[in-house]
């Protein structure tokens, strides 16, 4: 049995949604266990008013929850009881093989790297997310783990999102293009420029730079950039896609209402045919189908999603938490980083 920790706390609509999607994944999955964190006889009582059968789920008292609004590391320190630290724990003491959270970013991103540790030869642990443009999506890296990126630490999140790609998505030979301002060799700043110099020698197929129109256009099968300018274009994009998709919806319900008189039937099927492909996109784009993104470099394995997770997107991301440790991703991260030249690999 695949063992999986949750944070049953963590999300803006926590802790019923997450205990919904828990019940769905447990009786989609067979070879799964879950183990609810959180305040236990509260998740207990849910569960049953859900419909779900407890007997299929495991918990884990933690009375305490990291609000949104606190500092990880402080949170964590001054609430030794809270769902994240014990879901962390969990990992680390071997009661779980994967943990997923969809509460404060920060404090999962610190648990894992203070009570898991890094990978041998890690640096820093990076956010990756599967950007939809086709088959296979292209992996961007990182989107808010590290927002103060030296050279060797965005050269490792080439190497470990290549990997990445090779295990769960099947691309044999990954191409890496570095975010900047130009795709000439001379553009940006000194960190780009730095970067540049480390990633000719890393073994993988560096592509040079990319700029942020080639994300989607599938130009590399990963995009590398530090988590500062990662978060925005993620959120960026979020807010693109909501945007469009609503103009949109207003435009076909203004074209289907005004079918009737002048266009005839045609101007209502076309409309109809039009809302049917936006769903097609939606669904395409739709962060809810991924459910979380690996936090890759940290001992197991850990996913963290969308603060605005439902049920459908807990159970997505329990699915993609089963599917990455059966990747047995951790293994060939160690092994490509291990193969980086020493000079390579400076920088802490």
């Amino acid at each position: 049995m695949i063992r999986i920790g949750i944070d049953a706390m963590g999300g803006d609509h926590a802790p019923r949604v997450v205990v919904e999607g828990a019940i769905l994944a447990a009786q989609k999955f067979d070879d799964v266990l879950l183990k609810l964190v959180g305040p236990e006889e509260r998740l207990r009582s849910l569960v049953l008013e859900c419909g779900g059968d407890a007997s299929r789920l495991e918990f884990a008292d933690a009375p305490d929850v990291v609000e949104m609004h606190e500092s990880p590391v402080e949170a964590l320190r001054q609430k030794p009881r809270s769902s994240i630290r014990k879901l962390a724990s969990l990992l680390k003491d071997g009661q779980c093989v994967a943990i997923f959270g969809a509460g404060n970013t920060g404090a999962m991103v610190a648990a894992a790297t203070m009570y898991l540790g890094l990978l041998p030869g890690v640096k820093r642990a990076g956010i990756a997310v599967a950007i939809p443009v086709g088959q296979p999506p292209v992996i961007l890296i990182d989107v808010g783990a590290n927002v103060q990126c030296k050279p060797a630490h965005l050269v490792q999140y080439g190497i470990m999102a290549s990997e990445f790609a090779r295990r769960v998505y099947g691309v044999e030979r990954p191409t890496v293009g570095l975010l900047n301002v130009g795709e000439e060799e001379e553009k940006g700043h000194a960190l780009a420029k730095d970067a540049q110099e480390l990633f000719r020698s890393a073994p993988i197929s560096f592509a040079g730079n990319v700029e942020g129109r080639d994300i989607y256009r599938g130009t590399t099968n990963v995009v590398v950039c530090d988590g500062f300018v990662g978060n925005v274009v993620l959120k960026v994009s979020e807010g693109m896609w909501e945007r469009v998709t609503e103009m949109f919806k207003h435009e076909l319900a203004g074209r289907g209402g005004g079918a009737g008189a002048g266009a005839g039937a045609g101007a209502g099927s076309g409309a109809a045919a039009l809302a049917q492909a936006l769903a097609g996109l939606r669904a395409r784009f739709d962060y809810n189908e991924y459910g979380g993104a690996p936090l890759l470099g940290v001992h197991g394995t850990v996913l963290i999603g969308h603060g605005r997770s439902d049920a459908k997107a807990v159970a997505s991301a329990i699915r993609w938490t089963r599917e990455m440790h059966r990747a047995q991703l951790n293994q060939a991260i160690v092994e490509a980083i291990t193969a980086m030249p020493v000079d390579a690999g400076g920088g802490a």
